[in-house]
């Protein structure tokens, strides 16, 4: 398994949407997660595996994930999404202002389906949780996503006072995506000042690794898949990266249930050696044993502070839009 240190493997929590509105509500659980040597925690994970999901105590993934981040200095964060509830440009939007606030310790995770819209439908609930998507649906969000975010360069942002331009308006591009989504950019606000925000994606089915592999910096799944998404991840083209030659990171998850000791999960590593590196997900309504055991794994270890990009050492975002027009004409010094 490859990992940060030549030792030990990466680690990572999941939390569902109850597991993290109780640790943004309890400050000594809040300051644990910031401690533990986690590369990042997915937050509403219920939102893309199957779980024990708590429907009552369902709040929005990203805006958990923007609470979270006021909390803690240096934990990062993948809120999950998918094409059954957003859009593109709401995303592309959610994704970059989260980006901007915790400079670069955030990103997304994507899954095909979600499995409380279908306890919803079930139920029969409201017209919005009615909608189903796939694998191409979710490809595409990530893609559409992907290009929105790069509509507006930072660096576009110049706040030249002597010459009364605040932002090079024919640097913003248009993103003009057709898919199975149709979005003309460019988004509202700039991308993130440390670069692209990090997409993941969670499979939860062999049907869903080529193209998760393909499009996400960072692929999750069932230890059951590791085999087959190693070989998706090994063969997939990079063309996401600024780097081709490089590839997206495996991730595999290993479920914590109460009682759970440190043997239990290196035994779980030690079956998924093809993996870069794990994700804890506890099973339980308290994670804090599962955020105690990442500690003990990786005892004395603090993860720098920093983007989440550079953390897990993915290359930068390639550019998607090289030839993109401007959308606005160069402005023109004021006296």
């Amino acid at each position: 398994m490859p990992d940060l240190d030549g030792a030990r493997p990466r680690l990572a929590l999941a939390l569902t949407g109850g597991q993290a509105l109780a640790v943004q509500a309890e400050d000594a659980l809040a300051s644990l997660l910031d401690r533990a040597p986690l590369a990042f925690t997915v937050v509403g994970a219920d939102r893309v595996a199957p779980a024990e999901a708590d429907a009552d105590r369902t709040v929005d993934p990203s805006m958990l994930a923007t609470v979270l981040a006021a909390r803690t200095a240096t934990a990062a964060f993948l809120f999950a999404s998918s094409p059954v509830r957003d859009h593109p440009y709401n995303l592309a939007r959610r994704v970059a202002s989260l980006g901007h606030l915790t400079r670069g310790r955030a990103g997304l995770v994507l899954g095909v389906a979600d499995p409380l819209a279908a306890a919803g439908r079930a139920r029969g609930e409201g017209p919005e949780l009615t909608r189903r998507a796939g694998v191409e649906e979710a490809h595409d969000l990530a893609s559409a996503t992907r290009e929105l975010e790069q509509t507006w360069p930072y660096d576009a942002i110049v706040a030249d006072r002597e010459q009364r331009i605040f932002a090079r308006g024919d640097r913003i591009r248009r993103a003009d995506h057709q898919g199975v989504y149709s979005v003309a950019g460019p988004l509202t606000l700039p991308a993130p000042r440390d670069g692209a925000s990090v997409v993941g994606w969670w499979a939860n089915r062999a049907d869903e690794l080529e193209a998760a592999a393909d499009v996400a910096d960072v692929v999750i799944v069932p230890q059951g898949l590791v085999s087959g998404a190693r070989s998706a991840v090994d063969a997939a083209s990079g063309r996401y990266f600024a780097d081709p030659g490089r590839r997206p990171l495996l991730f595999t998850v290993v479920d914590v249930p109460p009682g759970t000791t440190v043997a239990d999960v290196r035994a779980s590593i030690a079956a998924a050696s093809e993996a870069d590196g794990i994700v804890l997900r506890p099973t339980g309504s308290d994670p804090s044993e599962a955020i105690g055991l990442a500690g003990r794994l990786h005892a004395g270890e603090r993860l720098p502070a920093g983007p989440l990009r550079a953390r897990l050492g993915l290359p930068e975002a390639a550019d998607l839009l090289p030839d993109g027009p401007g959308v606005f004409p160069a402005p023109v010094p004021q006296p």
